[in-house]
């Protein structure tokens, strides 16, 4: 009898690419990770796995399995939701993968609904720019920057945001003449902010970007310390008293946050509560974001 573990094993090593990022991926080590593949090659009485020019790589039965599995993982994610949707108790725990910059300013409504609803652990996901998947369960809610959501999920449009020029007063107490005239804050490449790279490669000189970030938290404190210019969404920058604006909104950049679950879970009692706590604080950006 194949184990199912053993499986998602496998599974996570088809996604992950390498037995360190798989390992990494289901808190194990190496050594775990390829017995548990040796176990499931001897349940399977089959290879899944082979060394092709020192890399490991799935083989032609291994393929076979990785979709078998992916069969299984959708019945069991759409059975557990399904029994999760249904859930009308206020309590328990709920996963929220959300920006940490989410969790830096608005910690006051994270900790209120907490305290309005004593009984639910939150659970929050923001240690990384990975976007976590709500379909295979690796969160229940997700605050996302988005236009347009996936199809699968439902939620609420939590506000409107325009991105601009920021910067502390003590390296820009006038606008520039040129951008070139600043130090800047950059992304890093595995960030992939697309739109605000190809910004700055046409208007900011390589010499000129002194640091480089992989998260806006970091961004926006490193720019509220006077480490450089950035980009950054004016419904949160406008809020500081240690930035001033260096440039008018930029065109094309503007987007949304949203409030978002898999529609499986959107009468799940924890999930509505959140939004609607959630929804009902953000009211001052959804008016800030109108004026």
């Amino acid at each position: 009898m194949v184990n199912w573990s053993d499986l998602q094993v496998l599974l996570t090593f088809h996604r992950e690419g390498t037995l360190q990022k798989t390992a990494a991926k289901l808190g194990m080590d190496i050594s775990t990770v390829s017995r548990r593949l040796r176990m499931l090659e001897a349940d399977l009485d089959s290879k899944v796995v082979e060394n092709v020019s020192g890399r490991l790589v799935l083989t032609n039965y291994g393929e076979q399995a990785v979709k078998a599995a992916e069969a299984m993982e959708v019945e069991s994610d759409n059975l557990q939701r399904g029994v999760k949707g249904k859930e009308s108790l206020l309590s328990g725990v709920l996963r929220v993968a959300l920006l940490n910059a989410f969790v830096l300013f608005h910690a006051d409504l994270l900790e209120g609904f907490k305290t309005q609803y004593p009984q639910i652990t939150l659970e929050l996901v923001s240690g990384t720019i990975r976007v976590h998947s709500l379909t295979r369960r690796e969160a229940d809610i997700a605050m996302r920057v988005t236009r347009q959501p996936d199809e699968t999920l439902v939620g609420r449009r939590a506000f409107h945001t325009d991105y601009a020029v920021y910067a502390h007063p003590a390296i820009a107490n006038t606008p520039p003449s040129h951008w070139d005239d600043l130090p800047w804050i950059g992304w890093d490449p595995l960030a992939n902010a697309r739109m605000i790279d190809a910004w700055m490669e046409k208007h900011v000189s390589a010499e000129q970007v002194r640091f480089r970030v992989d998260n806006f938290a970091a961004q926006f404190i490193m720019a509220e310390a006077g480490g450089g210019a950035c980009i950054l969404p004016v419904a949160y920058a406008e809020r500081s008293d240690k930035l001033v604006r260096l440039s008018d909104v930029l065109d094309g950049f503007g987007t949304d946050i949203w409030l978002l679950t898999h529609r499986d879970l959107r009468r799940n009692a924890r999930v509505q509560a959140f939004f609607d706590h959630m929804y009902k604080g953000l009211e001052p950006f959804r008016q800030a974001s109108l004026r």
